[in-house]
């Protein structure tokens, strides 16, 4: 019944340390040598992806930066993108001059990160702001803006930009953006508290998720999507089935067809071998 098997990354496929376990690569393995189709959507930009994809022997096409962009994993190249225009990624930075903000513009490759105070880096809560913190950040594609002028200076393509800061702020610059021309533009808020999520529409996970049923010739309904976060609900939903991860918040496991265990226990590997190999 299922051909296609679309998997979050985080707090799905790998554990709490970032591996892939040995059983996960022999699963993913058994389940493509049976014609069928296991790969990744996630919010991570390429270059975090692509090493994950790698270790998962994964060789199809996958989703980044919440299915804004489909990459081909064995060339890193971009297959189709969804990417702010110039006008739109200009509005969005002017309403952010002069303000106590975090700022991170996602080119697919790099994150480019800017905060008006190091009190606002609090909000770059994936990143240690030590030396090795910095070294490691480096190597996986974060680049430090130095002043504001600096963002507006990112060469294009631009498939995101995030922005974070005191509740007030934030709604101030929601306000602003959805008055101005932002008619192909998402302003989504429900991903973290403090947080906007800032693409063109159509960039979510479940649009994501479509594009790649198309380019392989599958149905939404012979698909399977795992996940864990708040932004995996609308490919869950839309999905032939939805799995939540037994670490995923309870709202994620409310709508989910489908609870497998926790990411620190198989679970992915677990639900590949119950939907695909019948074990």
């Amino acid at each position: 019944m299922y051909k296609l098997a679309v998997i979050d990354i985080d707090g799905t496929l790998i554990d709490n340390k970032g591996r892939i376990s040995q059983k996960t690569k022999k699963t993913i393995s058994e389940v493509t040598n049976t014609g069928n189709i296991v790969t990744i959507c996630t919010g991570r930009n390429i270059k975090k992806a692509l090493p994950v994809a790698k270790k998962a022997g994964i060789t199809a096409p996958i989703g980044c930066i919440d299915g804004a962009v489909i990459v081909q994993p064995q060339t890193g190249s971009i297959v189709e993108g969804l990417e702010l225009s110039k006008k739109e990624v200009d509005f969005i930075l002017s309403v952010t001059e002069g303000k106590e903000l975090f700022i991170e513009v996602n080119t697919g490759y790099f994150y480019y990160k800017f905060a008006a105070t190091e009190k606002e880096y609090s909000y770059d809560i994936y990143n240690k702001r030590t030396l090795r913190g910095r070294i490691k950040s480096f190597l996986g594609g974060i680049r430090y803006i130095k002043n504001w002028g600096g963002l507006k200076n990112i060469s294009p393509p631009i498939y995101q930009i995030v922005i974070a800061g005191k509740p007030s702020i934030i709604e101030e610059i929601k306000q602003t953006i959805k008055q101005g021309d932002c008619t192909r533009i998402d302003v989504r808020e429900h991903l973290l508290e403090q947080y906007l999520f800032i693409n063109r529409k159509g960039a979510t996970k479940s649009s994501g998720v479509e594009r790649l049923c198309s380019y392989f010739g599958v149905t939404m309904a012979e698909t399977i999507a795992m996940g864990d976060d708040r932004n995996d609900i609308d490919m869950l939903e839309k999905a032939g089935l939805g799995i939540a991860m037994a670490n995923a918040k309870e709202e994620i496991r409310q709508i989910a067809d489908y609870i497998t265990a926790s990411n620190e226990d198989n679970g992915a590997a677990l639900a590949l071998e119950k939907f695909f190999l019948k074990k």
